[in-house]
């Protein structure tokens, strides 16, 4: 089985959108499952059997941020420079060792040897997200660009809903699945890779679709300064988006106690109601682009997430519980969206802008929960999950301010000579 980039046959018969671009679609779905229930199932035993403070949880997702922002950064560079293909193969491969070596932390017991053996894991899953992103961007196929991140978005969107919802099941049976399960999903996307990823030499940027419809001309010097301000905005407002994401996310399984629930499965289930609404929401930006080139979706939906993330830290009714992570869900599939759809239109699906977006997520992971985790400090009360909602709801109003000031610096008119249709990018 080779991982290095296939050689293109001159003989090779035209293949369909489909064919060029499902295998990428499945390897996401798989990557994206096997990451999201490694780290879901880590925060779970760190939590169940390990007993540690919500605030050290949040540390060990701290520390995963910011390895990641390395991590994706380098990735992005090393997917223009190797070649999407050759990174995504061997990562993969990469993955499967990674998740098994941290079955090593189901029998040392130690909260330190947990987050040793995440690192490892943390390099050979993220340094995928920027090649896949620009192989699928770089593919041949008529699907045009935002139809492909749409997909994109849907495959991990729903990866990551089945991964939190079945970790429970998962962790009732027995803990090492959270580990063993992973690998399983890595090594049948490692089996999708080598028999149906398409020849490296069929990726290029030659084949980024150009938008169809006349929705904006990126030409147009007023309509890409308005692309550029957006880009900035939807980079800090996915950003904001990952430090609530990745608060929430460690200490889940504590707001679900909080609301009366206790068992493993239920818990799973409630608690992976905003990522299924995450799912739904990335299905409408898809249909419907009347969010495209808008600040006011952009920056209301980034208001509606930080007050349903205060709610479920503040209120521990469950239909509260339940309400405010379906706005939470949709609100983050706006703002991911945004800021993936901008960062690859822009850039022709270049991958270190794709490195610069991925990297953008670990500054979220890890200045969210480092935030929560001071102000939560050695507490297990419930006065110290409402210390970390306050201080990190500041932090996000705050990115919110930052962006109404760019929106708002960006009003420049357009200039009489322009001839795009500007009512697709009004404010």
């Amino acid at each position: 089985m080779s991982l290095s980039p296939a050689t293109a046959d001159p003989m090779q018969p035209h293949l369909s959108g489909r064919r060029t671009l499902l295998p990428w679609y499945i390897i996401e779905f798989l990557n994206s499952y096997a990451a999201t229930l490694f780290c879901a199932g880590c925060y779970d035993y760190a939590d169940e059997i390990l007993h540690v403070t919500p605030a050290a949880r949040l540390w060990l997702s701290a520390a995963w941020g910011f390895a990641y922002i390395f991590i994706a950064l380098g990735a992005g560079r090393l997917s223009e420079k190797l070649g999407p293909r050759r990174v995504v193969g061997t990562m993969i491969a990469g993955c499967i060792a990674t998740t098994l070596l941290a079955l090593i932390a189901i029998h040392m017991h130690s909260i330190w040897i947990l987050l040793a053996v995440m690192l490892p894991m943390n390099i050979t899953s993220t340094m995928i997200w920027p090649a896949l992103e620009s192989a699928i961007t770089r593919s041949p196929a008529k699907m045009r660009l935002s139809t492909r991140m749409a997909i994109y978005n849907l495959s991990w969107g729903s990866a990551g809903f089945a991964a939190l919802f079945t970790r429970g099941t998962l962790e009732h049976l027995d803990w090492s699945m959270i580990f063993i399960a992973p690998a399983i999903a890595s090594a049948l996307a490692l089996l999708i890779f080598a028999t149906r990823a398409i020849p490296a030499a069929m990726i290029s940027a030659d084949h980024v679709p150009e938008e169809s419809g006349g929705e904006h001309d990126v030409d147009d010097p007023a309509i890409r300064r308005r692309a550029k301000n957006l880009l900035i905005m939807a980079w800090i407002g996915n950003t904001l988006a990952y430090v609530a994401i990745n608060v929430v996310t460690p200490v889940q399984m504590r707001l679900a106690n909080e609301a009366g629930f206790t068992d493993l499965r239920i818990v799973a289930f409630v608690t992976s109601i905003w990522s299924f609404m995450r799912f739904v929401g990335f299905g409408l930006t898809w249909k419907w682009a009347g969010w495209h080139y808008k600040n006011r979706w952009l920056i209301g939906s980034q208001i509606a997430l930080t007050f349903s993330f205060a709610l479920m830290f503040l209120n521990s009714n469950p239909w509260t519980l339940g309400l405010a992570q379906g706005v939470f869900g949709l609100s983050a599939a706006l703002v991911y969206s945004s800021s993936l759809y901008y960062a690859m239109h822009v850039s022709s699906g270049h991958g270190g802008h794709a490195g610069v977006h991925e990297a953008l997520i670990g500054a979220g992971i890890a200045i969210g929960p480092a935030v929560g985790a001071i102000a939560g400090g050695n507490d297990f009360s419930t006065a110290a999950l409402a210390r970390i909602a306050i201080s990190v709801t500041a932090v996000m109003l705050l990115g919110i301010l930052v962006q109404s000031f760019i929106a708002y610096r960006g009003r420049t008119p357009l200039q009489p000579t322009a001839t795009p249709n500007f009512s697709k990018i009004e404010n």
